[in-house]
């Protein structure tokens, strides 16, 4: 499971804003074909100090994702089918608190170093090591020695958390090793402990949450009647053998629908369901709904703090256009199923969303409006009116931030209505549409009466200007406005 809205890493500890931004931009202009290769090399060979290898890796991870590209055959080890049942709460770079369902990958590595490492493990790193001779021996027959495996972690991370919670200096130096972040330095993670705990819930269902992964492999495009009941088969199983993890199942095989809103219906189905076998089916099948509001608020609530502290506007359309398919897809399956409560949710997240659209819209027109420079005009007229500035130089890097916030101004108003929410940006779409065509009207004027070098600057502003209004203004009325700045040129 990937949060879209944390696929943008931050920079690692030790690499520089600047460096990070550059080998960003080299990932993502790579192929998904490369990509998956250079993935394949940093996973069986990481570069050791030289390169951050973890945030590599979680960075390609999250880009193959979202191209849908298929992964790398992976190398068979112990520690691969250790965490295999569990994949489906696997989420990169976690921020904010620590959530059910949620286990960052970076907490993995630790994890696994404790299964090698810690003497409460020391049954589970020989059943780990006599896991991968089979694996090296070529045997077919794995099972029975993961099953050991996961009996032997399960009990030696009993007794880590046992000890952890009666001896706090103890609890204190477990966190600190698990919370060694090798996506680059010692970032602390306090959530890293909760993510062994929840991993120690998870080991009694691993082989019911295996079976979950066969009956429904990714990606689950829509569920049937008979999937539902199967589902029931497989929770009923699960509810038997290990009642406090069989929620799980139903988070996971949510986890792998195509369109994490279409498991709605797993949840109506249950909760409305009369089972009295299943006595837990509707608490259990709850977390379900929970989980994905839990998205959807994390989504929205993510949009809003990075409106107000980094508004950037470049990724921030994929963000809002993922929630507001997020917040359609569940107001839809609500509706089917005439759940106000579940609706009222939706429109909450809607409006936490449509503020944080607006707060972009309006740090892009500011962008935009430092393209546009401007001074009172002179003369002997002695207007106080507003003029282009053509005598302040050209910048380029203020003119690539007008370039994205034009592309960001051109989508706004759309993203508002899938919202919902049509005059969240409007009036700021409406805003830079009328400044920029006034302002470059304003440049044929200026090139029209200046002359020599004067003229020369007007036009380079004017190339600008136009440059930046691409997406904003129509095609034709920046052609038509390129043809009077050219016949303005030559005017006497």
């Amino acid at each position: 499971m990937i949060d879209l809205s944390e696929a943008a890493l931050s920079p690692p500890a030790g690499v520089t804003p600047r460096k990070w931004a550059r080998l960003s931009s080299f990932l993502g202009a790579l192929p998904p074909a490369a990509a998956a290769r250079l993935f394949a090399a940093l996973e069986a060979a990481p570069a050791g100090g030289a390169l951050p290898s973890g945030a590599l890796l979680q960075s390609l991870r999250a880009r193959l994702i979202s191209e849908e590209a298929p992964f790398p055959p992976r190398k068979l080890s112990a520690q691969r089918l250790f965490f295999g049942p569990f994949e489906d709460f696997f989420v990169s770079h976690r921020r904010g608190r620590k959530r059910r369902a949620r286990i960052d990958r970076a907490s993995l590595g630790p994890i696994w170093a404790l299964v090698l490492g810690d003497a409460a493990c020391a049954d589970a790193a020989r059943a780990a090591t006599r896991l991968d001779e089979a694996i090296a021996r070529g045997e077919a027959e794995l099972a029975p020695l993961r099953r050991d495996l996961f009996a032997a972690a399960a009990e030696g991370f009993a007794i880590l958390i046992a000890h952890a919670e009666d001896d706090a200096a103890f609890r204190a130096d477990l966190s600190a090793r698990l919370g060694a972040d090798q996506a680059g330095g010692d970032q602390a993670r306090p959530g890293a402990l909760h993510d062994l705990a929840e991993l120690a819930l998870l080991l009694p269902a691993a082989d019911h949450l295996l079976r979950a992964q066969d009956a429904f492999p990714r990606p689950v495009s829509t569920l049937t009647e008979e999937d539902l009941y199967r589902i029931r088969r497989l929770y009923a199983d699960a509810a038997g053998d290990a009642p406090s993890a069989a929620g799980y199942v139903l988070t996971a095989i949510a986890a792998r629908m195509d369109a994490p809103w279409r498991a709605m219906r797993l949840y109506y189905h249950l909760t409305r369901a009369k089972d009295e076998t299943l006595p837990h089916a509707r608490a259990d099948a709850a977390t379900v709904a929970e989980t994905l509001f839990d998205d959807l608020e994390g989504l929205a609530r993510g949009l809003e703090r990075d409106a107000d502290d980094d508004p950037d506007t470049e990724d921030a359309p994929a963000r809002l256009s993922h929630f507001a398919d997020f917040a359609h897809g569940l107001d839809s399956e609500a509706a089917q199923w005439d759940d106000g409560v579940a609706r009222a949710r939706v429109e909450a997240c809607r409006d936490v969303a449509a503020s944080a659209l607006a707060r972009f819209a309006e740090t892009a027109l500011a962008r935009l409006r430092r393209h546009h420079p401007v001074r009172h005009a002179g003369g002997s007229t002695r207007l106080m009116a507003l003029r282009p500035d053509i005598d302040r130089p050209l910048d380029r890097a203020i003119e690539k931030d007008a370039r994205a916030a034009a592309r960001f101004l051109a989508q706004a108003e759309s993203l508002g209505e899938r919202m919902a929410r049509p005059s969240a940006a409007s009036t700021h779409f409406a805003d830079a549409v009328r400044e920029t065509a006034r302002y470059a009207g304003d440049l044929v004027a200026e090139i029209r009466a200046a002359e020599g070098d004067q003229r020369l600057a007007a036009r380079r502003r004017m190339e600008a200007t136009l440059r930046a209004a691409e997406g904003l203004l129509p095609e034709d009325e920046i052609a038509l406005l390129k043809e009077r700045a050219n016949v303005a040129a030559v005017s006497a």
